[in-house]
């Protein structure tokens, strides 16, 4: 027996349209990382960020699904708005990690504490078991979704 998604609830819609609201609310408040940050490149920073020990610019390209060349240009801007910089890969003596520099890890982080905030204020009038169900499956969907697609 498959399991069939609730009739009357279009969800490929829903989650299209909060990723869409969610989508627009960062692009107004990008600035507040770097004036000239667009949501293209933001996307690579984050994945930068969250490399606590660096990342290779191979595997940032990899991990966020994109040609290498596309990488590098983010990296190179990210480099120019003073968000990243490159370090000797301790590993390997002829490669370079990417780093978040401090003012970028301080930036993001009250970024995300503020997306933090506003999604808290979206679901509080949920329960604790309706927002804990809620985290579980999304969380399942998103495993699930780097699986297969």
């Amino acid at each position: 027996m498959t399991n069939q998604l609730p009739a009357g609830v279009d969800v490929d819609f829903e989650l299209t349209r909060f990723v869409r609201r969610v989508r627009s609310r960062s692009l107004r408040n990008l600035a507040t990382i770097h004036p000239k940050l667009d949501y293209g490149t933001f996307t690579f920073l984050l994945a930068i960020v969250d490399a606590e020990d660096g990342i290779r610019g191979s595997e940032l390209a990899d991990q966020i699904g994109v040609h290498k060349s596309t990488a590098s240009r983010a990296v190179a801007t990210l480099e120019r708005l003073g968000l990243v910089s490159r370090v000797p890969d301790p590993d390997d003596g002829r490669a370079q990690l990417l780093v978040a520099e401090p003012v970028a890890l301080e930036r993001v982080g009250e970024y995300r504490r503020t997306s933090h905030q506003i999604l808290q204020s979206l679901v509080d009038d949920w329960s604790p078991d309706e927002i804990a169900s809620f985290a579980r499956s999304l969380s399942r969907l998103n495993e699930r979704a780097e699986q297969e697609l």
